[in-house]
């Protein structure tokens, strides 16, 4: 039963894009645009079409880098799978047509009911973002205004041009299932970085008290954050974990018969 349970959770549509997405950055800071680009595709078309927000500004850096490859790549990996899609469900459905065109049409053009789940102020996103990552949320808040200060060329870089426009176009209101990766990297970003605003600019050895305490800050950060992740996971398991409980205890009791409640 919990094995059903975790590949469950594994499949859903918004976990397999974030899959994707981190797949697809890796081989965009690989120097791969066209593999990016590919596995993007796949993400948007097999995983969640909504997610093409969040890869948009990774397709954009990718053609800009290598436009030929990274288009056919694209194009070729999105017309395979697109008429794959619509093959199976021409075989289920027997009438021509694309999950991913129904999905858009219910949802974009007002055939969908968003309240039908819910509706949230933009506060939410906020929140959600803080009770999930606690106070990584508020470093990934201060990253565009720390990451000019980093002395690594690789964080100025690659994070700049693949993670930051895709952060911030997601925290303003898009989705934030994908990008729950990019918010641990941009956090660690963030605490990496926290020396080099306290360096003197003009003395590249600097040795300075502030400049050694703002090292001390790094552990601590980083034990902050920790020491408030464990905390929750601890309350997840102690406050949900009884159906769990249940299906552990049925193993030992008898099958039950047509009608028979009792041993239930």
């Amino acid at each position: 039963m919990n094995r059903e349970i975790y590949l469950h959770t594994g499949f859903l549509p918004s976990s397999f894009s974030m899959y994707a997405m981190s797949l697809s950055s890796g081989l965009f800071l690989l120097e791969k645009p066209a593999w990016a680009v590919a596995v993007a595709a796949v993400g948007v078309i097999l995983g969640w079409p909504f997610s093409i927000l969040a890869f948009l500004p990774l397709t954009f850096y990718s053609l800009a880098k290598q436009f030929k490859q990274a288009f056919l790549s694209g194009a070729v990996t999105s017309i395979a799978l697109l008429a794959l899609s619509i093959l199976i469900d021409h075989c289920y459905y027997q009438r021509w047509t694309s999950y991913v065109f129904n999905l858009l049409v219910y949802n974009v053009l007002g055939g969908g009911e968003s309240h039908l789940y819910g509706t949230e102020g933009p506060l939410f996103y906020i929140r959600n973002g803080f009770n999930n990552f606690n106070f990584c949320f508020i470093l990934v808040l201060l990253f565009l205004g720390i990451l000019p200060n980093c002395k690594e060329k690789k964080f100025q870089g690659g994070f700049r041009n693949c993670f930051g426009p895709k952060l911030w176009a997601n925290l303003n209101g898009i989705f934030l299932y994908p990008i729950y990766p990019f918010v641990c990297v941009a956090a660690s970003a963030v605490i990496e970085s926290f020396p080099d605003l306290f360096r003197d600019k003009y003395n590249p050895y600097d040795n300075s008290i502030i400049f050694m305490k703002a090292k001390f800050l790094r552990p601590v950060a980083l034990s902050l954050i920790l020491c408030a992740s464990h905390s929750r996971t601890f309350s997840l398991i102690n406050g949900y974990a009884a159906p769990m409980e249940v299906y552990k205890i049925l193993e030992h009791h008898d099958d039950a018969g047509t009608g028979d409640r009792d041993s239930v």
